[in-house]
């Protein structure tokens, strides 16, 4: 069996990196929920015990000079350092079973929904071709067309797969965190410090809240720091980019409705949309509503 040849330490690390697990599908980790966010773990079928370092996570070399010095095991510590990358990025909870892109769903009954199958192509390339300092990408549409889920998608491929130091916050969640440090006492800048500095943030749902002038300057903070350090913000947003024509309306009803409608610009402000277009591509996501049924 090539899993006890592994442990044994019959195989050698080439064979067990290159020998196919039915648990992990060769990726040599799981992913699971744990409480609010996703984890990876090594899989305890093909990646345990490391057969290379024997579990200790590095090894032992001796140079020209006969001297002794250690580095990191290359069969295991490019693993646990994907899966590190991948739990420090804190990725819902809900995604655990759904976040690869293989897994994201684009088609019903055989027919492609909406715009899904273009927007899927087009972040899946997004992703396997990150290079740092890359611009963003902005999805914008109505609810429940997967914008979230594909943003998770981004991010898992980018931790896990690529070694990508990444963030991944829900802006009303992350505005409750920073009302906690006033009640705790514990400085704004634990909650902002990773957001403002990982080099992948991906903010999700972003202008909801109450749009007032302290959640306006959170996002401005945020969003000027990045744009300013050139590192690379990823967002979702329910709310158009321009308001409909109420010319355009059927009746009355739609004329007032077209007339109230919010949009990206006036939930963030003209500043920072204006530096979102800059730093970032908007993609129209397409969709009827999944949630709907």
């Amino acid at each position: 069996m090539l899993v006890s040849r592994f442990v044994e330490g019959t195989m050698s690390a080439p064979e067990a990196q290159n020998a196919y697990c039915q648990r992990c599908s060769g990726a040599h980790y799981l992913i699971s929920a744990a409480r609010d966010f996703c984890v990876a773990k090594r899989c305890p079928d093909c990646l345990e015990v490391c057969s290379t370092c024997d579990g200790m996570g590095f090894q032992y070399f001796v140079d020209d000079n006969g001297y002794s010095f250690a580095r990191p095991c290359p069969t295991c510590g490019p693993v646990d350092t994907r899966i590190q990358k991948f739990n420090d990025a804190r990725i819902p909870a809900k995604y655990a079973s759904n976040s690869a892109f293989d897994q994201f769903e684009y088609r019903k009954d055989g027919k492609a929904i909406g715009n899904l199958q273009k927007v899927h192509l087009k972040l899946y390339k997004y992703a396997t071709e990150y290079a740092p300092g890359a611009p963003g990408l902005v999805l914008w549409g109505g609810v429940g067309t997967g914008k979230t889920h594909l943003l998770a998608s981004v991010i898992r491929h980018l931790t896990i797969e690529k070694g990508v130091s990444a963030r991944f916050i829900e802006f009303t969640h992350l505005l409750s965190q920073i009302r906690e440090t006033y009640e705790t006492g514990v400085g704004e800048t634990t909650v902002m410090a990773p957001v403002i500095n990982a080099e992948v943030l991906a903010i999700d749902e972003l202008g909801k809240g109450r749009a007032n002038d302290w959640q306006t300057s959170v996002i401005d903070e945020i969003i000027s720091k990045r744009y300013n350090a050139g590192l690379t913000t990823l967002a979702t947003t329910n709310y158009p980019l321009t308001a409909a024509n109420p010319d355009d309306a059927a009746d009355l009803a739609g004329m007032k409705k077209a007339m109230a409608q919010e949009t990206l610009s006036s939930r963030v402000g003209d500043r920072i949309f204006s530096r979102l277009q800059e730093m970032a591509e908007f993609v129209h996501v397409s969709a009827p509503d999944f949630r709907a049924g």
